[in-house]
């Protein structure tokens, strides 16, 4: 028994540690490591991952949505905090096992469908309405039938369901990362069958997940005021949030020039929430006052910026990547055949247009020089996955995508670089280091 806490508290101690090059685990590592592990070891494991990814760009955007939820409250702030966030995870963390299951039986995830403009738009909408909902601009009614059904329901009981809910969507929504952990778990369900097993190592890691959120959305109930001005000003702070949020889910879709006129058009209302050309007798007035200054000055620069640069683009010539785009597993072979016939390495991007993240790397990563020089002499397909028939399962199948966009890299001897194999948006040093690894 010593034996057993001895190891679990080794694991806690380290996996921060191994947490921090959590993108280059391979998923195969993350199999190998369920099989061969004590249960109790592996579930500590991965909420402990999990707690890691809290502090990741998977979580941090759900902060203001869930902060935006407990102050939406208007009264007893202090007895709802702890319930509604407690809600919102435990909505996440059921999504997030329910979603892995369905991803691992039908061979994609959920939360990447989810990921189509017309989703993403939708829920900016619901983001943005929330923001206005926080500035007393109108309130949220139910139908009269069910005002009459649960007339006898305290709102808290009513909040709840609600707050569950947009943990549900917010997991499937907002958070954009595909990680090593939830590709493992996935492929490890798929390979071994255990359905039950691996929905329960996905609750155990939203858990981790979802453990700051709690500890953040129950603090709220001892820092925030209960009524008055100042709860007012708190409102309007988490409505600039809201709002925030709103865009920068749309600038996976939006191309860069309206984006940057609805960052400024952001800054300029955010000015005068803030309360610009107001009198403002207590001094975080006057500060949120010189927020307001500062945030109309950034607007100015912006405004003036993207109209620069989309006069510059005009003229300049854009660089582009040199894939090919392939459609089916046949020809995803025909040229694997051939560039081991003639001995050159390959890279294989797998991609879908309607994925935010795919036009992401297109306009950050693959229209660069470097990144385009390092390509040269290679094999560079991308494979579409865009539609839904069998051509497409049976590439998801063969190659175990889960989620895209997927790099996969061959050497010129037409052998696969497992270790090598990336999963979900990266930045342009990580792919030229990638590239050039492949070229070792």
């Amino acid at each position: 028994m010593k034996k057993l806490i001895l190891s679990i508290g080794l694991i806690f101690l380290a996996t921060p540690l191994f947490a921090t090059g959590i993108s280059s685990i391979h998923p195969a590592d993350i199999t190998y490591f369920i099989q061969t592990h004590n249960p109790v070891i592996y579930l500590a494991v991965f909420f402990s991952l999990g707690l890691f990814l809290a502090f990741t760009p998977c979580v941090l955007p759900m902060v203001p949505i869930l902060s935006g939820i407990i102050t939406g409250q208007n009264e007893k702030i202090k007895n709802k905090a702890l319930p509604l966030s407690l809600a919102y995870v435990f909505g996440m963390a059921v999504t997030y096992a329910i979603a892995g299951m369905l991803a691992a039986y039908f061979g994609s995830t959920i939360q990447t469908l989810m990921q189509q403009p017309i989703i993403i738009a939708s829920f900016s909408g619901l983001l943005l309405l929330m923001a206005l909902w926080l500035l007393g601009l109108f309130e949220f009614r139910m139908p009269s039938f069910l005002l009459t059904r649960h007339a006898h329901a305290q709102p808290k009981q009513r909040s709840i369901p609600s707050a569950a809910l947009m943990g549900a969507l917010s997991t499937l929504v907002v958070s954009p990362c595909v990680t090593a952990p939830l590709i493992g778990i996935l492929t490890y369900i798929a390979q071994s069958g255990r359905v039950l097993q691996g929905g329960l190592l996905l609750f155990v890691l939203a858990l981790g997940m979802g453990l700051p959120l709690i500890l953040v959305g129950a603090g709220y109930g001892k820092l925030l005021p209960r009524s008055g001005p100042w709860l007012i000003r708190i409102k309007q702070l988490f409505a600039i949030l809201m709002m925030a949020m709103s865009i920068w889910l749309l600038g996976r879709i939006l191309p860069q020039f309206w984006l940057s006129l609805l960052w400024a058009g952001f800054l300029i209302f955010s000015a005068f929430i803030l309360g610009i050309g107001r009198h403002e007798p207590h001094p975080f007035g006057r500060m949120l006052q010189g927020l307001a200054v500062l945030a109309l000055i950034g607007a100015g620069a912006l405004t003036y910026q993207s109209m620069w640069a989309k006069s510059v683009l005009t003229q300049a010539t854009t660089l582009t990547a040199p894939f090919k785009t392939v459609y089916s597993l046949d020809e995803v072979y025909s040229q694997l055949t051939n560039a081991k016939t003639h001995h050159q390495r390959v890279f294989i991007e797998f991609f879908a247009s309607w994925c935010s993240d795919c036009q992401g790397m297109d306009k950050q990563v693959f229209n660069q020089a470097e990144v385009i020089h390092a390509m040269n002499g290679a094999v560079n397909l991308r494979v579409n996955i865009s539609k839904n028939n069998a051509s497409v399962d049976a590439i998801k199948k063969t190659f175990g995508i889960y989620g895209i966009p997927t790099m996969v890299f061959y050497n010129s001897k037409g052998q696969q670089l497992n270790e090598l194999t990336s999963v979900g948006p990266i930045s342009q040093d990580q792919m030229l280091e990638l590239l050039n690894q492949s070229k070792i």
